[in-house]
């Protein structure tokens, strides 16, 4: 988000019994829809990012209609996005540098650094 505040994607929680082992298995998925103008440039989906003011009907908490109704891309303008490295393609690779932009914009003191001697 360009706030920099958590958010909350739209997903299932479902426990079912394997009918192979009888074992009670717990499963969940994330639910991807149509990708709002931002996320179009580099997928053809994304997953449904739910407002704060409905999270209370997603969970079931209240009666507000048609839950299909809130499955649409989240604004693009309320988000921002930024190129990393193809590291997070990995389960191995697990620190907070995953995060880091790639090509990021040099700050002040980086150019002065690389100004000749």
């Amino acid at each position: 988000m360009k706030d920099g505040r958590p958010f909350t994607f739209a997903g299932l929680l479902e426990g079912w019994k394997d009918p192979e082992s009888e074992e009670w298995l717990r499963t969940c998925t994330i639910i991807t829809g149509e990708p709002n103008e931002l996320v179009a440039q580099i997928h053809p989906r994304m997953p449904v990012i739910l407002p704060e003011e409905h999270h209370a009907a997603w969970l079931g908490e209240t009666d507000d209609g048609n839950l299909k109704e809130l499955l649409v891309p989240y604004p693009a303008d309320q988000m921002r996005m930024w190129e990393i490295s193809p590291r997070v393609n990995s389960p191995k690779n697990d620190d907070p540098s995953l995060w880091e932009p790639v090509h990021a914009e040099p700050t002040q003191t980086d150019a002065l650094e690389l100004l000749p001697e």
